[in-house]
This record gives C-alpha cells, structure tokens and sequence, in this order.
C-alpha cells in the first residue's frame, strides 16, 4: 500500500500550491462532468416530448384500433348468419343420408341373419337323416 499511498500523494495538490489545485486533469473532469449534465437535461427534455406528444398518437392509434374491430364485427354478423345456414342444409343432408344408410345396413343385417337361419333350418333335416350308430 504504500506504493499507492505515494502515487496518491503525487497527483494530490500541494498545500498553499494554486496552481497545482486547478490543474489539467481537474478541470476535464470538471468539462466532462458539466458535458454529462448537459446532455442528461437535454435527454430529459427529449423524453417529457416525447411523452407529451406520444399521448395523443396513442390514442389516435387505439381509437383506429377500435374502428377496425366494429367493423370487423360488423362484417362478421352476416358472414356467420351464411355460415349457420349453409350448415343448416348440410346437416338435414347428412341426416338423410344417414338415415338411409341405417335403415340399408338394417336390412341388410335382417337379410343376413334370414339366410343363416335358412342355412340352419336346411342343414338340421340332413343331420337327423344320418345313419345312428
């Protein structure tokens, strides 16, 4: 440490020194410091203008927002009113359609099970005419 405590000595004025006390290093930290304050008010300023002006764009912005979804309310109405009826059409369409298509597999299930009967009923006589042993 005491080689820090002598460079902290050398850059350090000297007492009753006026020269030493107003050197070059200090008065840039001085224009450095007044710079940065300078620029810090003026980037305040920047940002309460913008703040002031972004106000009133942003509700322009939301007010435009909220035009395009009335209207697109708007056009929806009719659009799902087409929807539901063309839906309306094809579901009495497909009920049909099913409808018929139960009652083929019906019969064709009531067909099915008269000829195994019929193929039972045909094939018990030939059993019982069968030799016993």
């Amino acid at each position: 440490m005491a080689t820090n405590d002598q460079a902290d000595q050398g850059e350090q004025p000297a007492a009753g020194d006026p020269a030493n006390g107003a050197g070059p290093r200090r008065e840039q930290v001085e224009k450095a410091r007044e710079l940065g304050e300078r620029w810090l008010g003026q980037l305040q300023v920047m940002i309460e203008e913008a703040g002031k002006t972004a106000g009133p764009v942003l509700r322009d912005v939301a007010a435009k927002a909220a035009e395009l979804a009335a209207v697109a309310a708007e056009n929806a109405g009719p659009v799902a009113h087409k929807a539901a009826n063309v839906t309306e059409h094809v579901g009495d369409r497909l009920a049909a359609r099913s409808k018929d298509l139960a009652a083929d597999l019906r019969k064709a299930a009531e067909a099915s099970r008269a000829q195994a009967a019929a193929g039972d009923a045909a094939e018990e006589p030939k059993s019982d005419d069968a030799p016993k042993a």
